[in-house]
């Protein structure tokens, strides 16, 4: 190799390294700017992970090499540090206890994507109404968080199971539909949010997130636990609504020679409305969680990674029970990447956290999460 050529080659290293670092940065300032305003950089959240490992391996590289550049790639690395810690539980996965423990809260939040009915069209397998019907009533949960609940109370294909469930001892139930409804065998169907509980609600409402007709109300219910009142929200934040041609895509996206420009504009396209969308929708949930005259648990599926700034603006200063209880990425999301946990549960600190879990069953794009909550004692 010439000298001319080991020239461009270590420049183009050298480059290739600063731009690798400058990403990682940008993408550490995710959870802070709103996400609306400033959406190419809220993108790079998704990639984290990727990023993280990259910069991992490049800093074992010239830490080898005995390198200043090790050095500049450990300072870099720590100004991550805070996302890293919520998009990977270093915890050991505790073992759940199937049993719910005396004096404990157990909740479940499941985005039901229509009763399974996404997944049965793509794969074209029969309706899993029965079988996840099944899981619920297994759970042993007091409380279940539902998004994406479809109901049409005489269709012949889909029947109301809030009255199965009352026989189950879900006695009380809230749910407010949604601004759209989905065309089904010939048949209109609405979604809707749905809570339902063992304990009595003695008050409940719900919010519409202004204009955007994806996302479902936002709902809360006061729940009487021994004597004690908890505010349960569920809430289905604006998805990026992706079909299976935007799948297909993705998956090109990552053989760029593949990827077509028109592919590519119309995925950038749909990210950056979702992104705008649910940043407003993220605000808003945030003011009414801090509203809220008692201890709080935040469910559903918020379609957004841990490091976003849609996470740590809901979040604020509550318990994320899958980081409290649980280890490794905690997958949620069925497809394209095994980093995208989108669905949470979310705890007051007047809470303790005793239990989690996450069902693997194939029946929605969700995977139904359960946590056992108990009040902390004085």
């Amino acid at each position: 190799m010439g000298p001319v050529i080991k020239k461009v080659f270590r420049i183009s290293f050298i480059l290739f390294n600063a731009v690798l670092l400058l990403l990682y940065l940008l993408a550490c300032l995710v959870p802070f700017l709103p996400a609306g305003k400033y959406w190419i950089i809220a993108i790079l959240g998704l990639v984290f992970p990727l990023l993280f490992f990259t910069l991992l391996l490049f800093f074992i590289y010239w830490l080898i090499k005995k390198s200043k550049w090790a050095l500049l790639y450990a300072v870099v690395m720590l100004a991550g540090i805070q996302q890293v810690t919520v998009f990977f539980s270093f915890r050991p996965v505790s073992k759940f206890n199937a049993s719910v423990a005396p004096g404990n809260i157990r909740v479940m939040t499941w985005n039901l994507s229509s009763w399974g009915e996404s997944n049965r069209k793509a794969k074209s397998n029969p309706n899993y109404q029965a079988e996840m019907v099944d899981i619920i009533k297994k759970s042993n949960a007091d409380v279940l968080c539902f998004q994406e609940y479809l109901y049409y109370k005489d269709s012949k294909y889909y029947d109301s199971v809030i009255p199965a469930l009352k026989d189950y001892g879900y006695r009380y139930s809230f749910f407010a539909k949604s601004n759209y409804s989905k065309r089904i065998y010939k048949t209109t169907f609405l979604t809707q949010s749905v809570i339902l509980s063992k304990y009595p609600i003695k008050d409940s409402a719900y919010f519409f997130y202004n204009e955007h007709e994806f996302a479902e109300p936002l709902i809360y219910t006061d729940i009487m636990v021994n004597e004690k009142t908890i505010r349960v929200f569920s809430t289905h934040l604006e998805s990026v609504k992706f079909e299976n041609y935007d799948y297909e895509a993705l998956h090109k996206l990552k053989k760029p020679m593949d990827a077509s420009i028109v592919q590519s504009r119309a995925v950038l396209y749909k990210l950056k409305q979702a992104y705008k969308k649910r940043a407003q929708q993220a605000e808003m949930l945030a003011g009414k969680i801090k509203q809220s005259p008692y201890p709080v648990i935040v469910c559903g599926d918020m379609n957004d990674v841990p490091n976003s700034y849609t996470y740590f603006t809901v979040k604020g200063d509550l318990q994320d029970a899958f980081l409290k209880k649980s280890g490794g990425l905690g997958r949620t999301f069925r497809y394209i990447s095994p980093t995208l946990r989108i669905d949470y549960i979310l705890a007051d600190k007047r809470f303790e956290v005793e239990n989690f879990s996450k069902i693997k069953v194939p029946y929605s794009d969700h995977y139904p999460i359960l946590a056992d909550i108990a009040f902390k004692e004085k």
